[in-house]
């Protein structure tokens, strides 16, 4: 019966300015990590503790980059937390299944660590690096401080890369700066991307103090307080947050580029790029119409409104070179459409593109025109928002479709 977080000492300094440690008295040595190694007793003792393995060459390799499953393993064992029989787990996400070396290390670590959803699809990417602003959140949460404090989420405004946070992180990240969990740079910068060493890891979990106590369970950590959500939006994208957007629930990254929003994304698998509207859904209103300026700049458009959302399946509206498409999407990674109506239109610069829905009906309008309707349809799907195929993007920011003045209204 051991090891709960009992104290933090200025966690993550070492992301910043990284202060010398004293020299360890282990009973172990790595030929590349000297006592004159900056984090020479935290690797000592994490590796004393078969919390970090060394290499058969007599190698620690300090320097090599921690995966995100490699973290679920040791932050489980520095805590010293019993795994019970994996028979009695379940899979929660789709890359890591039962037969994966971390399947169980990944489990019991989930109450702490990020995952990603698309759709009602979740997967933990276990090979790709740990970063920073994921091992801060596992900070906060082990510490119970999401529990216990209100975020103040204006701290990030100080970064100038603050927009690179992921959404739902938001608050985590506050709570790691004023806890002293973390730091940011001497350039203003947060580098929430930014992967971690091995030798960072271990000074990480030796910084966290984890000390001799009775074990304990821990509760998974609970949602952040959701704000009340708007049935009217308007979004200008004269800043760059997308507070009003998903983010965290789009399978690619949106970003503000001069006052104007677009995506990107080097995942192949993906065509269809879906920026869900954040609302109150729960309302399921029968009326409601949404619109945004589509800019084609030096593209074919690909771009405009999806709505009807729901099981990752959507209907699409966007402009083409020389037409307006009204399309069904069943998966945002796969390519084909069904197609419902095409509208012949000649693509301008800027183009106006609106939806309208009212009851089982709803219409299509490009520059306050009417072009298309269709009536009796099933519309029960509640998520909304903007629409890209992957091609409208392939030379951002040179040439890239972009949205601009988008609205949103529930209508009476």
């Amino acid at each position: 019966m051991k090891k709960l977080v009992s104290s933090m000492l200025a966690t993550m300094t070492l992301f910043t300015i990284v202060p010398s440690l004293p020299a360890a008295q282990a009973s172990q040595s790595f030929r590349d990590v000297p006592k004159s190694h900056w984090a020479y007793e935290a690797i000592m003792e994490m590796a004393e503790q078969d919390v970090i393995d060394g290499y058969s060459d007599g190698t620690f390799r300090p320097n090599n980059r921690i995966t995100r499953s490699e973290f679920a393993k040791i932050m489980i064992a520095a805590a010293d937390v019993d795994m019970d029989d994996a028979s009695r787990l379940t899979q929660t996400f789709r890359d890591v299944p039962r037969s994966h070396w971390a399947f169980r290390y990944v489990e019991y670590a989930k109450p702490y660590l990020t995952g990603y959803k698309t759709g009602s699809t979740y997967t933990y990417k276990p090979a790709e690096d740990a970063v920073r602003e994921d091992i801060a959140v596992a900070l906060v949460r082990l510490l119970r401080f999401d529990q216990t404090q209100k975020a103040d989420t204006d701290l990030l405004d100080d970064f100038t890369d603050e927009y690179r946070i992921s959404n739902n992180l938001r608050p985590y990240i506050a709570l790691a700066l004023t806890n002293k969990l973390i730091y940011g740079f001497n350039d203003n910068t947060f580098r929430p991307q930014a992967a971690i060493t091995r030798a960072e890891a271990a000074a990480l979990l030796y910084r966290a103090k984890l000390d001799e106590s009775d074990k304990v369970v821990f509760p998974p950590a609970p949602k952040p307080e959701e704000p009340k959500l708007p049935t009217a939006v308007t979004d200008t994208f004269s800043d760059d947050k997308l507070r009003n957007w998903l983010t965290s629930q789009s399978a690619v990254s949106w970003g503000v580029y001069s006052n104007r929003v677009s995506a990107y994304s080097n995942n192949t698998d993906i065509d269809h790029y879906l920026l869900p509207l954040r609302w109150d859904e729960a309302r399921k209103p029968k009326n409601y119409e949404l619109q945004t300026d589509v800019i084609a700049t030096d593209t074919d458009g690909l771009g405009g409104l999806y709505f009807n959302g729901k099981n990752g399946k959507a209907t699409l509206v966007y402009l083409s070179k020389n037409a307006v498409n009204i399309r069904k999407m069943q998966d945002v990674k796969e390519r084909d459409t069904t197609a419902v109506a095409t509208v012949s239109y000649t693509l301008q610069k800027t183009n106006k593109l609106k939806v309208t829905v009212k009851g089982d009906n709803y219409y299509v309008y490009v520059n306050d025109k009417l072009v298309y309707g269709q009536q009796d349809r099933d519309l029960t799907g509640t998520s909304l928002g903007l629409y890209l195929n992957k091609d409208a993007t392939k030379d951002l920011p040179d040439k890239a479709t972009y949205f601009d003045n988008f609205s949103f209204k529930v209508l009476p």
